[in-house]
């Protein structure tokens, strides 16, 4: 997906391989944030939503679930949604053991995840 936004970039501007400019500095020359950066933004602002939620919706539900029943499949555990919000917080330098209260707060939740 990053390839394909540089790609439309590179087009918009006029910019060639022969240019030999990179894609960073494509970036700084737009002043628009990476694809990974906007996916993790809207991941976390998702994520507050969810934490603000009440527990008997159903998308907050299936965020504590846990099967009662089943195996996984050998090699490597896929990533569950727990697991990248953790990731992106770790990536935005946000505390794992204060997240959840912090979200709570939505205007401070924000403006920490801007």
């Amino acid at each position: 997906m990053e390839c394909t936004d540089d790609r439309h970039l590179r087009s918009i501007m006029k910019i060639t391989w022969m240019d030999k400019v990179t894609n960073k500095e494509i970036l700084e020359r737009t002043g628009l944030p990476s694809m990974e950066d906007l996916l993790i933004r809207k991941n976390l602002r998702w994520t507050g939503h969810l934490m603000r939620m009440s527990p008997d919706r159903l998308p907050k539900q299936v965020l504590y679930s846990q099967l009662s029943s089943g195996h996984r499949k050998r090699g490597r555990p896929r990533l569950r949604f727990k697991d990248t919000i953790k990731r992106n917080l770790k990536l935005r330098d946000i505390k794992t053991d204060t997240w959840t209260s912090l979200s709570q707060q939505r205007d401070k939740w924000r403006a920490l995840v801007k």
